[in-house]
């Protein structure tokens, strides 16, 4: 099929997220740049065959995966099922180092609630972002029917759109 390689992407939540991760360390001759909501990276080893865009998206109230790492009380019904989860700060020095980009980003966006940073001089030019909302729990962020209170979706960032628009800037 008459595939474009420059558009081949992966993107997920929570687990789904850290499998974007693992596809991103274990195929990174197919995936040109991954996308993880709510999920860090779980792999053990990670030595991508080239650099890969990531995007990082993630609450700084996650209840599961939580921020600095571990796993949140809502994570699983049994405890012993689950790990305890890679900090997010962890996950982007992580990459930051894979990518071989500048070991401190830069501020790229901040709406009320909401901001995100990028890695700058990354191998490769691919980007790596961290977009980080104040308030949202283990949710998708925008998503509009999410749960209600305060652990209820962020509205201050729309995960679809900053998703896509990073997909299309890591495809050109």
């Amino acid at each position: 099929l008459p595939i474009d390689p420059r558009r081949v992407f992966a993107a997920g939540f929570s687990n789904g997220g850290m499998m974007s991760h693992r596809l991103a360390c274990e195929a990174a001759d197919v995936f040109r740049a991954v996308a993880s909501v709510a999920g860090t990276d779980a792999t053990a080893s990670c030595t991508p065959a080239r650099p890969v865009a990531v995007l990082q998206i993630h609450a700084l109230d996650d209840d599961h995966v939580l921020f600095q790492g571990g796993a949140g009380a809502q994570a699983f019904r049994d405890r012993r099922q689950v790990m305890d989860f890679v900090s997010v700060p962890e996950t982007l020095r992580r990459w930051a180092e894979r990518d071989r980009c500048a070991p401190t980003p830069q501020r790229v966006l901040s709406v009320p609630g909401a901001h995100c940073d990028e890695w700058s001089g990354c191998a490769g030019g691919v980007p790596l972002r961290l977009c980080v909302t104040e308030h949202g729990g283990h949710h998708w962020p925008g998503a509009a029917s999410a749960g209600r209170g305060p652990a209820a979706a962020s509205p201050a960032l729309d995960a679809n759109t900053e998703i896509w628009r990073f997909f299309e800037a890591a495809a050109r």
